[in-house]
């Protein structure tokens, strides 16, 4: 069952997210890993729950094991924290798809 990875945040550091970006793609995106499906600035929040960041990305995975695995991976768990610090996240989530 294929899986989506959503993350969700406000940026504070663009500057510092875009230096993140190039390592996170390498590390989430390619054969064997993720495909980008999304990234918006635009981000509509609708008012259920703690609320929304404007900048959403999504990817797509084969499965929910394989969006777990890239998101733990050490490549990515390497710069993650670049982008928790550019950023003021508001969720990371692995949503299984229904086929």
């Amino acid at each position: 069952m294929s899986a989506l990875l959503i993350i969700n945040y406000d940026v504070t550091d663009a500057e510092r997210l875009d230096a993140y970006r190039d390592s996170a793609v390498a590390a989430l995106v390619g054969p064997e890993k993720g495909a980008l499906s999304a990234v918006t600035n635009d981000t509509v929040d609708l008012g259920e729950g703690n609320g929304a960041g404007a900048t959403t990305v999504i990817l797509k995975y084969p499965s929910t094991d394989s969006a777990q695995l890239a998101f733990d991976s050490a490549k990515y768990q390497a710069v993650i924290g670049e982008r928790l610090a550019a950023t003021k996240p508001s969720f990371a989530i692995i949503v299984p798809m229904l086929e």
